[in-house]
């Protein structure tokens, strides 16, 4: 006859098997669920991502050709003779005006990344040269505000002589151009021309006077050279860029 206290005891080491495995299988539920959960997080990280990083492909392609352009403008400018400067039509002049002084910026759109960060969950993406390239991007957009910083003070030092030498004017309606009122960055002119008509409209012969100020013209020399070096960052910010939405692309 089958001893009793045996027959409980297997039954209860076979009950407690139960309740462990059905722990285990409840655990390993659970963490199939978080971890498929976190994939949903991450996949909608990722194309987050990817719209912030082609924003800010488009806004430093804007800035560089910015600079590029009003760069070589103001070489232009110093190449023309006394009469060429005073035969310019009003645009020109305009033109020729705008690139004494610009301290246009690379606004970088980095709220997924901030949220990733400010939240400690940057380790949700799984690829870690992600993880690094990412890193690095804000490390170059925090490096070139110091850059963007002597812009800035270049540019208002420029401002500043050509309030003394008769400035500033308004400029003109027309030298505006589509691309300048459209993009990621719209130029501020395109919603103030009307509210400064007020103001004079520069001649070619106060431009000549202003290509003659020697000390303004070593001012705007500093804030190209400024401009040269803020521009290098912000190509480099754009190698990054790429390097980040390729990554993104191969993790989506």
């Amino acid at each position: 006859m089958p001893d009793a206290n045996n027959i409980q005891w297997k039954r209860l080491s076979v009950e407690a098997a139960a309740i462990v495995a059905s722990i285990l299988f409840a655990f390993a539920i659970d963490a199939w669920w978080d971890e498929r959960q976190e994939r949903v997080e991450e996949r909608e990280v990722l194309e987050s991502l990817q719209v912030e990083f082609q924003a800010n492909r488009d806004e430093a392609v804007y800035v560089i050709s910015f600079h590029d352009r009003v760069t070589q403008s103001f070489v232009e400018l110093m190449e023309l003779s006394q009469d060429e400067i005073l035969a310019l039509q009003p645009i020109a002049v305009e033109e020729f005006l705008s690139s004494l002084g610009n301290p246009r910026t690379f606004d970088a759109v980095l709220g997924s990344i901030d949220a990733l960060v400010s939240s400690g969950k940057l380790g949700i993406l799984q690829d870690r040269e992600l993880r690094e390239s990412l890193t690095t991007f804000v490390n170059i957009v925090d490096d070139s505000v110091e850059d963007a910083h002597y812009l800035s003070q270049s540019s208002i030092t420029v401002w500043n002589e050509i309030a003394r030498s008769g400035g500033p004017w308004r400029l003109v309606a027309d030298v505006l151009t589509a691309e300048d009122c459209a993009g990621p960055r719209p130029n501020k002119n395109c919603y103030t021309n009307d509210a400064l008509s007020f103001l004079p409209v520069a001649t070619s012969q106060d431009l000549l006077n202003l290509r003659n100020n020697t000390l303004l013209m070593g001012y705007v020399y500093r804030e190209k050279i400024d401009a040269v070096h803020y521009s290098a960052e912000i190509r480099q910010a754009k190698i990054q860029i790429e390097i980040v939405l390729e990554l993104l692309e191969e993790n989506l």
